[in-house]
Protein backbone atom coordinates (compact mmCIF):
# COMPACT_ATOMS: atom_id res chain seq x y z
CA UNK A 1 0.00 0.00 0.00
CA UNK A 2 1.23 3.50 -0.76
CA UNK A 3 1.90 6.28 1.73
CA UNK A 4 -0.07 9.53 1.42
CA UNK A 5 1.12 12.87 2.79
CA UNK A 6 -1.31 15.56 3.86
CA UNK A 7 -1.98 18.00 6.68
CA UNK A 8 -4.98 18.20 8.98
CA UNK A 9 -5.64 21.62 10.49
CA UNK A 10 -7.29 21.84 13.90
CA UNK A 11 -8.64 25.30 14.68
CA UNK A 12 -7.80 26.72 18.09
CA UNK A 13 -5.80 29.19 20.14
CA UNK A 14 -2.05 28.84 20.69
CA UNK A 15 -1.25 25.96 23.02
CA UNK A 16 0.96 25.85 26.10
CA UNK A 17 3.73 23.28 26.41
CA UNK A 18 1.56 21.11 28.67
CA UNK A 19 -1.38 21.34 26.26
CA UNK A 20 0.87 20.22 23.41
CA UNK A 21 2.00 17.22 25.45
CA UNK A 22 -1.62 16.36 26.29
CA UNK A 23 -2.57 16.69 22.61
CA UNK A 24 0.30 14.42 21.60
CA UNK A 25 -0.85 11.75 24.06
CA UNK A 26 -4.52 12.01 23.04
CA UNK A 27 -3.72 11.87 19.34
CA UNK A 28 -1.32 8.96 19.75
CA UNK A 29 -3.88 7.02 21.77
CA UNK A 30 -6.47 7.67 19.02
CA UNK A 31 -4.21 6.19 16.32
CA UNK A 32 -2.37 9.24 14.99
CA UNK A 33 1.09 7.78 15.52
CA UNK A 34 1.88 8.54 11.87
CA UNK A 35 1.48 12.30 12.32
CA UNK A 36 3.72 15.02 13.68
CA UNK A 37 2.35 18.13 15.35
CA UNK A 38 3.35 21.71 14.71
CA UNK A 39 1.89 25.13 15.22
CA UNK A 40 -0.25 26.72 12.53
CA UNK A 41 -1.67 30.21 12.09
CA UNK A 42 -5.14 28.72 12.71
CA UNK A 43 -4.17 26.48 15.64
CA UNK A 44 -2.50 23.09 15.26
CA UNK A 45 -1.31 21.29 12.14
CA UNK A 46 -0.94 17.51 12.01
CA UNK A 47 1.42 16.36 9.27
CA UNK A 48 0.36 12.85 8.27
CA UNK A 49 2.18 10.20 6.29
CA UNK A 50 -0.50 7.52 6.27
CA UNK A 51 -0.42 4.15 4.54
CA UNK A 52 -3.76 3.23 2.96
CA UNK A 53 -5.40 1.69 -0.10
CA UNK A 54 -6.34 5.13 -1.44
CA UNK A 55 -5.95 8.83 -0.71
CA UNK A 56 -9.61 9.00 0.27
CA UNK A 57 -9.21 6.19 2.79
CA UNK A 58 -6.05 7.76 4.23
CA UNK A 59 -7.74 11.12 4.77
CA UNK A 60 -11.00 9.64 6.10
CA UNK A 61 -9.20 7.43 8.61
CA UNK A 62 -7.01 10.33 9.77
CA UNK A 63 -10.07 12.57 10.23
CA UNK A 64 -11.80 9.82 12.23
CA UNK A 65 -8.74 9.37 14.45
CA UNK A 66 -8.32 13.10 15.09
CA UNK A 67 -12.00 13.48 15.95
CA UNK A 68 -11.79 10.44 18.25
CA UNK A 69 -9.03 12.28 20.12
CA UNK A 70 -11.50 15.10 20.76
CA UNK A 71 -10.40 17.65 18.17
CA UNK A 72 -12.47 19.38 15.49
CA UNK A 73 -10.87 19.66 12.06
CA UNK A 74 -11.19 22.88 10.12
CA UNK A 75 -9.56 21.65 6.88
CA UNK A 76 -7.25 19.20 5.15
CA UNK A 77 -4.37 20.48 3.00
CA UNK A 78 -2.08 18.84 0.46
CA UNK A 79 0.90 19.97 -1.55
CA UNK A 80 0.21 20.38 -5.27
CA UNK A 81 2.78 17.67 -6.10
CA UNK A 82 0.95 15.15 -3.89
CA UNK A 83 -2.33 15.80 -5.68
CA UNK A 84 -0.90 15.27 -9.16
CA UNK A 85 1.18 12.21 -8.23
Amino acid sequence: MPDYRFSVIVHGPPMTHDEILDATDALGNAGCTDASIRGHSEGMELLFERTADSLQHAICSAVTDVERAGYRISKVEMEREAISA
